[in-house]
């Protein structure tokens, strides 16, 4: 039993770690191997890569090996990977529990919030064998510069030119977990943004330069679409002609390109982990049209339509003011 399970250790890239043990069936001893589906898809036999076709192996062809390679370089399977270093004292369960209790109001989430916050974690997907996924310490985690430094920052600054990076006010750069840098975020962009007041029946109603929808849009995506494997700062840039967010990010070309953003496509997440929680929030819809809505809804507003951009590993939309 020890040979095999060193056997497929030795011979797979990524590795794989299978459960191996003895079982009786129909009188005989057999060995029975399990592996559990693997979120780091395409992993090497043997230095090739091989599909299950029914009954038989078969090679899988460079086409299929390398769009299951794009997803992988893409993050999936990032945010589901375990820290065992980590444990529940690392957690902000105020943060936590302030997110069951929206869930359970928005998404019917039902959950009990008197539970221990491990069970909550555990049912959420975001404790696996015991240990907290980087998910969680990304979206909840007390101080997640501890284990992700420059992994998860957003940056945020006020231009006074439309060039250059000498002349800003009211830079802010938010450190906190996820959870909190959106709501951090989305507040400083709507803060800075022109703001329209009109006289309504019992109060004033404000009216944002861009639909708060657009803006609470586009905060989204940065997070839940980000690349976190990268050592690099997304960024808010607040300029006289427009607004950009930037991230780190890959492409899931060939069947996401920048042309297809402005049209409903797949939602791909390359944090499922992430987004799942984003759509418990119900601000994220897994339905692939949140590009759509941010231009769609810019353009109602009588905007200019966004421009969505990636160069050199890093997407950026741009609302044009």
């Amino acid at each position: 039993l020890k040979n095999v399970a060193n056997e497929i250790k030795l011979n797979t890239e990524p590795r794989l770690y299978p459960s191996i043990e003895k079982v009786k069936l129909s009188g005989k001893d057999c060995i029975l191997v399990t592996i559990e589906e693997s979120p780091l898809k395409p992993h090497l036999a043997y230095g090739r890569p091989f599909l299950r076709v029914g009954p038989t192996n078969q090679r899988m062809d460079r086409e299929q090996y390398q769009y299951l390679l794009q997803q992988r370089y893409n993050g999936y399977g990032f945010d589901t990977q375990i820290l065992p270093q980590a444990g529940i004292q690392d957690i902000d369960l105020e943060s936590l529990f302030k997110f069951v209790e929206t869930a359970n109001s928005v998404r019917d989430l039902n959950e009990n919030t008197m539970l221990p916050p491990e069970i909550i974690l555990e049912k959420l997907d975001l404790i696996r064998d015991g240990h907290l996924t980087k998910a969680a310490l990304l979206l909840f985690g007390h101080q997640p510069e501890k284990y992700f430094l420059n992994h998860f920052e957003i940056k945020c600054g006020i231009f006074i030119t439309d060039d250059g990076y000498d002349q800003v006010i009211n830079e802010k750069e938010y450190k906190q977990n996820l959870f909190n840098n959106f709501e951090l975020v989305l507040y400083y962009i709507l803060e800075a943004i022109k703001k329209n007041s009109r006289k309504g029946r019992i109060h004033r109603l404000e009216a944002y330069e861009f639909p708060a929808a657009v803006i609470r849009e586009a905060v989204v995506n940065m997070i839940v679409h980000r690349d976190y494997r990268q050592d690099i700062k997304s960024t808010v840039e607040i300029r006289p002609s427009a607004i950009s967010l930037n991230n780190p990010a890959q492409l899931f070309t060939p069947t996401i390109s920048i042309e297809r953003l402005k049209q409903y496509h797949p939602s791909r997440p390359g944090n499922k982990l992430i987004a799942r929680i984003f759509y418990l929030l119900r601000l994220f819809e897994n339905w692939g049209g949140g590009t759509l809505k941010i231009v769609n809804e810019t353009v109602k507003s009588g905007k200019k339509e966004p421009q969505f951009s990636y160069s050199d590993g890093i997407f950026r939309l741009e609302l044009l003011r």
